[in-house]
């Protein structure tokens, strides 16, 4: 069950980055391309839990996928706060994103796994076969992506009343609640929660999107 429900995640994460890579295409603002990359991230994380189901953890795949996963609520939380902020504050936590992800990426990529966590695992394993140089960054990322992308679309859902920044804070908060239930021993509610909560954050950005461009026809 896991295996399909991850699968699900996966097209559906890739269905709504492609979407966004066409509207990149077209118009090439900064805020879509923010957006897609946090949505390809999410597709890529999805994938590996899915192919760890089917596979089990292939040494390439599991480093691909912890950073995927560490770094994908930064990328969303930056993609709100071009919603919330001006732009050059939105900016520099974009800049900031980038660089802590690439460093990230760089030791996940060149430090030894633990091959023993690895075999037989399956499902989200989190850092467990990585050194702590490698999952020290994971906070500095998914903590201010958090705070940026719950804490950013509640503010303009609350104080600009907007429906879009409703609708995200709604997936953000679904999609951290998911977590928490796997705590319970119940790990199908995370691919689940997963799918709902990212399906929500696209429709909330696919609105704002919709009353940006009514703005610049009104």
């Amino acid at each position: 069950m896991n295996l399909v429900l991850w699968t699900f995640a996966t097209l559906l994460a890739g269905f709504f980055a492609v979407q966004i890579l066409q509207e990149w295409v077209a118009k090439r603002k900064m805020n879509q391309l923010v957006w897609l990359i946090g949505f390809f991230l999410y597709c890529v994380s999805a994938f590996g839990s899915a192919w760890s189901y089917l596979f089990g953890w292939d040494e390439t795949v599991y480093r691909l996928w912890y950073v995927a996963a560490a770094s994908l609520v930064a990328f969303l939380g930056a993609g709100q706060l071009y919603f919330t902020l001006k732009p050059r504050w939105a900016n520099v936590f974009l800049v900031f994103v980038i660089g802590v992800t690439l460093v990230m990426l760089f030791k996940a990529l060149t430090v030894p796994v633990d091959l023993a966590v690895l075999e037989g695992a399956q499902g989200e394993i989190g850092g467990a076969a990585l050194p702590s140089d490698v999952r020290v960054f994971s906070p500095i990322l998914t903590i201010p992506g958090s705070l940026a992308l719950i804490g950013g679309a509640l503010f303009t859902a609350v104080v600009r009343r907007s429906k879009s920044g409703l609708w995200i804070g709604i997936g953000a908060l679904i999609i951290a609640m998911g977590g928490t239930i796997t705590r319970f021993d119940l790990p199908q509610m995370l691919p689940i929660a997963n799918s709902i909560g990212i399906g929500l954050i696209y429709y909330g950005y696919a609105l704002a999107q919709r009353r940006a461009l009514q703005r610049k026809l009104a």
